[in-house]
């Protein structure tokens, strides 16, 4: 494997040599694709490095272009998709994710047994060239692969994102016929646009529209039929934002970017039931850093109101009938 995982202090780590991202691969996918201007100068590719800029990935780059008349699916029970805001608001952190998400499989096969992963990065469809990027669904080692595939382009043009357009895709173009609970995780720093275009649609899956564009909290709406949605954000500055939509208990705070592996293996556990098991397998695994596990607990224990079906959809509500099950599990295109 091209990462070393080590000690979370730079102090310890042992350093790589300072090559930084070479993701021409990655570029070569959209090459000719994706006509978008860039609005923005900033680039992550000079910031963006994981721990303290000590990852190559040379080696292990790949091509992931938009998934234009791609559909992905699995057979899993319990089906995970974490979609990462790779915006450059977002600065450091995406690197840091990519070089931990591939050990997420672990602790998410101690909850879920029959579970698979599907990696995806967005930005902003009005302006990025790479606004979104998606992974088929896979388990154990190949996941590293498929994070080293993802290339973060770190623009942006303006405070809102286009975590929509994902969540657009995976309400259409993703099979989970077999789900019992699937999870959506939203990693970002902002809030959405108010719509998706039909250009956007168009653009990054093939899919014409009926209408110019679809209504953003909508579409939300849609994906909490379908999913179990989390958004983690890495400040408060939109939490009013997303509680509004999926409810305040969906909404999660990542007060480090480390922690992030361990804050979605926790709100899996909750949902399981499991959290008491999270709380003294994490212990354990971090007992040299008892700060991350108070963090994520304190993040998973937020205090909560009841969440209104409204909100979030058929999908996170409990005791749910079998039709709705069924229902939630089926892809409402909208187009």
């Amino acid at each position: 494997m091209s990462y070393s995982w080590g000690d979370d202090s730079d102090s310890k780590r042992v350093s790589l040599p300072s090559k930084g991202y070479d993701y021409k691969s990655a570029r070569k996918a959209y090459d000719g694709v994706m006509e978008a201007p860039i609005r923005t100068t900033g680039s992550m590719r000079s910031t963006l490095g994981g721990s303290s800029g000590f990852i190559d990935y040379h080696s292990r780059i790949g091509k992931t272009p938009p998934p234009v008349g791609k559909d992905i699916s699995t057979t899993s029970t319990h089906p995970v998709t974490v979609t990462i805001d790779v915006t450059g608001s977002m600065a450091r952190w995406p690197g840091i994710f990519f070089e931990k998400l591939p050990l997420m499989g672990k602790e998410v096969e101690h909850y879920a047994p029959d579970y698979a992963i599907s990696f995806c990065v967005f930005g902003d469809a009005h302006c990025d060239k790479y606004a979104l990027q998606v992974r088929d669904f896979d388990v154990g080692e190949k996941l590293d692969e498929h994070i080293s595939s993802l290339y973060p382009e770190g623009n942006g043009g303006d405070t809102p994102e286009d975590p929509q357009l994902a969540a657009y895709y995976y309400i259409n173009h993703c099979k989970i016929d077999k789900a019992v609970k699937p999870f959506y995780f939203i990693i970002t720093d902002t809030y959405a646009h108010d719509t998706l275009s039909a250009s956007a649609i168009k653009k990054y899956t093939g899919d014409i529209s009926q209408s110019e564009s679809l209504d953003t909290k909508s579409i939300f709406k849609n994906l909490a039929e379908k999913f179990t949605v989390y958004v983690l954000l890495k400040d408060e500055t939109a939490r009013r934002y997303w509680e509004g939509i999926f409810g305040e208990q969906r909404v999660k705070r990542v007060e480090e970017p480390r922690d992030i592996v361990e804050l979605i293996i926790a709100c899996i556990a909750d949902e399981m039931g499991e959290i008491k098991d999270y709380e003294m397998r994490s212990s354990k695994r971090h007992e040299d850093k008892p700060d991350r596990v108070e963090r994520v607990m304190k993040s998973v224990r937020t205090d909560s109101v009841d969440v209104k079906a409204e909100d979030i959809g058929k999908a996170t509500k409990s005791g749910d009938s079998k039709k709705s099950k069924s229902m939630s599990m089926k892809s409402k295109k909208l187009i």
